[in-house]
């Protein structure tokens, strides 16, 4: 990150050096909008002064290595044009996954796979679905709320939701997605005082503390262990077969490119 003084052009014309170490120098055109936005004028000073702290530690070592290996091992150009075939390969592989892959995966094969692979699919961790509600203690109409939550009436759903986007700290009650259990420990923590076999379907934990009213019913559980639910999978069964998809479609690429390069005698293999 050292910028080195030129022949062609001096450092003043650069910029003021903010640090030196030998004859590198830090100038200052090169911490123009270092900072992160948004920080505070003494936190934008600290983090300036950090990078320039950073920058001192490195080129001294830097420049130690310089002093202390020998000419075979400062010789790096073999290192450095293979690492350049390999990034220029990565950002061409990039590109190419860009212009020419198939992202569309349908619900039939996304179940395909997830039938084909259900060995792969067993839960690691207890997965829920819930109604949860998570609300001060000194809203209007708490024991409103509370029946709310015990109530079974589709219409009784539709004012809870209502009571919850206006007085709840939290809440869930979307009975078709899985949660893990795990997550809701973090928010009600009197979930891990409760032995894992009481977690069964329409179970219902109500709970308080000094500031807040916790309402939990278990709709529908999975233990782990057991076969994952497919609705539950299937945003990772998506990302596996678009990843399948990339390494097919660089393989024949690759394998065309091959191909042609031998037929056009632009490639030779000898023996």
């Amino acid at each position: 990150m050292g910028s080195c003084e030129k022949t062609t052009e001096s450092t003043e014309d650069l910029g003021k050096a903010i640090a030196r170490v030998n004859t590198v120098k830090l100038l200052d055109s090169e911490l123009e909008h270092l900072a992160p936005r948004g920080l505070s004028k003494s936190d934008s000073a600290a983090f300036v002064q950090s990078f320039i702290n950073k920058w001192a530690y490195n080129e001294v070592f830097y420049q130690q290595a310089l002093n202390y290996l020998t000419e075979e091992e400062l010789d790096v150009t073999k290192e450095l044009e293979a690492y350049k075939k390999e990034l220029l390969c990565f950002k061409f592989q990039t590109r190419l996954i860009e212009e020419k892959l198939d992202t569309n995966i349908s619900v039939n094969q996304i179940e395909e796979y997830y039938n084909a692979n259900s060995q792969n699919f067993l839960l690691k961790n207890n997965i829920v679905k819930v109604l949860y509600v998570k609300s001060p203690l000194n809203i209007p109409n708490l024991a409103k709320l509370k029946k709310l939550c015990y109530s079974t009436n589709p219409k009784d759903a539709e004012l809870l939701k209502s009571m919850c986007i206006q007085y709840a700290n939290n809440y869930f009650m979307n009975d078709n997605t899985w949660l893990m259990f795990d997550d809701l420990k973090k928010e009600m923590r009197q979930l891990n005082e409760i032995p894992e076999y009481e977690i069964q379907n329409g179970k219902i934990f109500e709970f308080t503390d000094e500031t807040s009213f916790y309402f939990l019913k278990i709709i529908e559980v999975k233990s782990k262990n057991t076969l994952s639910p497919l609705n539950f999978e299937k945003n990772n069964i998506k990302n596996m077969l678009i990843n399948q998809r990339k390494q097919q479609l660089i393989n024949t690429i690759k394998k065309d490119f091959f191909d042609k390069a031998k037929t056009n005698k632009e490639l030779e293999i000898y023996n």
